[in-house]
């Protein structure tokens, strides 16, 4: 698997790290290729050859791609995964494109297949976008997308019927809330209305705090909003973001009771932050899907989320919460108070979200399908060039 991975604070690290854990307990081997700031030492089946950029725009260095390739060929894998999210192999502002290099080397090849999980992908692409999806699905063997929309949108973005894309459900943890969460962080016998995450403008947390004066009033004194998470390193638009979340803190009225806990988390520190939440919120405006979503889920917390891409789709699936209309901050308003002022609906809908995860999405059923796709391509692959089968001149 390609990707990245811990201690970098990086979703699609967490992606990958529990995805990784849940086909080796399946009895796979699977080894990581990863970025030289990724890994721990002595990880075992773990290589950290990528090296990472060292200015602006480029994440990675020159001829990455050949260490990628070079150590690939060394692993000698059945199946090769790559995780792509644009930021990850970006080099020169050229789009991630330098993974064509190694992935037309192995369509020619045709050794083993090449599987591509796209974690970026919208109702309507960009130009950058669509030609990028074209020509990586014409290289490799299957794309994985999380959202059955993701794919049904997709012919339109590319103008082209796509028969080698799946649909595989972003996991979740099969886990239990941190019991004395709320002790740890101040907020016993406290009622939480949840942000978290890294703070980037199209999360639109601000609008929460911007409301959260009126919701107050309705929900009385044990009522708190917690702010979690920071600009991510690197980030422009989180670092141009960050102050003005901040002031939007500082300004509300109700700042007393908004609660900011500030960090690049682990894991374990996500989950102990999240385990404090009674609601949480994405108040996103753009967004393909969420893990941040999956992962209340995962604890059985509740969610209200705009009515948009794969949040939308993942509420109405599992029943585990409400969405919004985009940018409607009444309507948005409306929802946390009435969801955090009816305590029966309010675990109705949690039993709903952790159902969903027991039933649809923990990690186990979802390396189950990863590894039922990987046979299937493996066979296929077996089947096209088996030794006597003449290749078709047209």
């Amino acid at each position: 698997m390609v990707t990245s991975w811990p201690p970098r604070h990086c979703g699609i690290a967490t992606y990958s790290e529990d995805l990784v854990k849940a086909l080796r307990s399946h009895g796979h081997e699977v080894h990581v290729v990863t970025f030289t700031d990724c890994g721990k030492k002595g990880e075992k089946f773990v290589h950290p050859v990528l090296p990472v950029g060292r200015k602006g725009t480029d994440l990675v260095d020159p001829k990455w791609d050949e260490i990628f390739y070079n150590t690939i060929e060394k692993i000698e894998p059945d199946v090769v995964h790559v995780q792509h999210e644009y930021a990850l192999y970006t080099y020169d502002n050229d789009h991630s494109s330098g993974l064509f290099r190694p992935f037309f080397k192995w369509k020619v090849d045709a050794r083993f297949p090449v599987i591509v999980t796209f974690h970026s992908v919208y109702t309507v692409l960009d130009r950058s976008e669509s030609a990028y999806m074209d020509i990586c699905l014409a290289l490799i063997n299957a794309g994985v997308v999380h959202e059955e929309y993701q794919k049904i949108y997709l012919p339109v973005n590319i103008g082209r019927l796509a028969q080698n894309v799946y649909v595989i459900p972003h996991g979740a943890k099969d886990i239990k809330p941190l019991a004395n969460a709320k002790e740890l962080f101040g907020l016993q016998g406290k009622r939480v209305v949840g942000l978290i995450g890294w703070w980037e403008p199209n999360k639109g947390f601000e609008r929460v705090v911007k409301v959260w004066s009126e919701i107050k009033k309705q929900l009385g004194k044990k009522a708190i909003l917690v702010v979690a998470g920071d600009a991510r390193p690197g980030s422009t638009s989180g670092q141009a973001y960050k102050p003005r979340l901040l002031q939007a803190i500082s300004e509300s009225s109700a700042k007393d009771s908004i609660k900011l806990i500030t960090g690049s988390f682990s894991p374990e520190e996500y989950d102990k932050v999240l385990s404090t939440f009674d609601l949480m919120v994405l108040p996103y405006s753009r967004a393909s899907q969420s893990g941040n979503l999956a992962h209340a889920f995962a604890l059985g917390i509740p969610c209200i989320a705009t009515a948009m891409e794969g949040l939308k789709a993942e509420i109405e699936n599992s029943k585990g919460g409400v969405t919004v209309p985009l940018n409607d901050d009444v309507e948005l308003a409306h929802a946390i108070a009435h969801v955090m002022k009816h305590e029966e609906l309010r675990k109705r809908y949690a039993e709903n979200a952790a159902k969903h995860v027991t039933k649809q999405i923990k990690w186990s059923i979802v390396a189950r399908k990863h590894a039922a796709l990987y046979q299937k391509l493996i066979d296929e692959l077996k089947e096209e060039f088996k030794p006597g089968k003449k290749e078709s001149l047209f």
